[in-house]
């Protein structure tokens, strides 16, 4: 069967879809960017989802070396028993250049904004993040590519560099703050060293990445950055957790301008964490610890990365230097503000 979007993929592509199906469907192109093409395509009356590597690697090895690691990914995860995280099934790949898998597909008339998705979301990023993941495996060349480029991935390592970044290009960061934020990241980075095993984090755990194609079950899609992390336990959970509207308003006094996350899914993660973890100090010091560098991270970013209006940039600095540098009581009353779940 030929399609509109067939006409538009390349030869090599066409082949290595009439060997799976010579009467397949090419739906849609969802992203062409060289060397890795994905496909929504029709297989023997199948919805399916192709990955394919498409022209010269060499020319962006980058994406190249994370396909590697997502196809590694996907072959553990399929030895796997999972309750909570749901993902779409591999159905076939030659370990090399292609992954095919589920296409699964959303139903735009169920809610995405009650308890249950949240709920539901939070408790499969959780299962995912504490998986007996073999981290001890090499997974090929992508696997060792992740590995060396912890600089680049680590939360460790973003936050100390959108922190240099933001006080020495960007501009965006009061140099009083300096002193403050250097010695809790040293501070930090010390407590969370007695976490002993990785943690296997989605990394791009946002809305369109979740996905509800029924009324008892969401999925987790998209697994090209999905990595390690040695330290930082609310890095997923932190982005599923932001609340609409992100920021408190002017009726909020003080709080203004603070960022707004659910308090109440971020404490579910915790708790669930704390009992599936031991080598993960359960109190709420360490609770407050982890949950501030991750949000040091968070607030970082939007001010080096995502050019945010004045008035939202004095309010994330004055979060940084009352909720995250500042004594206890500030971040608990912050906390004690957040909003709930609703039914």
């Amino acid at each position: 069967m030929t399609t509109s979007s067939s006409t538009n993929v390349p030869l090599s592509v066409k082949k290595l879809l009439n060997s799976l199906d010579p009467e397949h469907e090419v739906v849609r192109i969802i992203r062409d960017n060289a060397p890795r093409l994905v496909l929504h395509v029709r297989l023997q009356d199948r919805e399916c989802l192709v990955k394919i590597l498409n022209g010269f690697w060499l020319k962006r090895p980058g994406r190249y070396l994370r396909f590697q690691k997502e196809i590694f990914i996907y072959s553990q995860l399929e030895q796997m028993d999972f309750v909570s995280f749901h993902y779409p099934g591999l159905l076939r790949t030659d370990g090399r250049t292609f992954i095919l898998t589920e296409f699964i597909i959303n139903d735009p008339s169920l809610p995405r904004d009650d308890a249950f998705f949240y709920t539901a979301a939070m408790d499969a990023v959780l299962e995912l993040n504490t998986c007996e993941f073999p981290f001890w495996k090499s997974g090929g060349a992508g696997w060792m590519w992740e590995k060396a480029n912890r600089w680049k991935f680590s939360g460790s390592a973003k936050t100390l560099r959108n922190l240099i970044e933001g006080l020495c290009i960007r501009r965006k960061l009061p140099y009083f703050l300096l002193p403050g934020m250097l010695a809790f990241w040293v501070r930090s980075m010390a407590a969370a060293s007695g976490i002993k095993k990785p943690l296997l984090m989605h990394r791009d755990i946002f809305k369109s990445n979740i996905l509800r194609p029924d009324a008892e079950h969401v999925y987790v899609v998209d697994f090209e950055k999905m990595g390690l992390e040695k330290r930082w336990v609310f890095k997923d959970a932190l982005k599923i957790a932001q609340a609409d509207p992100l920021f408190f308003d002017g009726k909020e006094n003080k709080l203004s301008g603070f960022p707004r996350f659910n308090g109440q899914l971020l404490e579910h993660y915790w708790k669930n964490l704390v009992r599936r973890r031991a080598d993960i100090q359960p109190d709420r010091e360490y609770f407050r610890l982890q949950l501030k560098f991750c949000l040091l991270g968070w607030t970082l970013k939007k001010l080096v990365k995502e050019n945010p209006s004045l008035e939202m940039q004095q309010g994330l600095v004055r979060f940084i230097k009352s909720v995250i540098l500042g004594p206890d009581k500030n971040f608990e009353k912050w906390f004690a503000e957040l909003p709930r779940l609703q039914d």
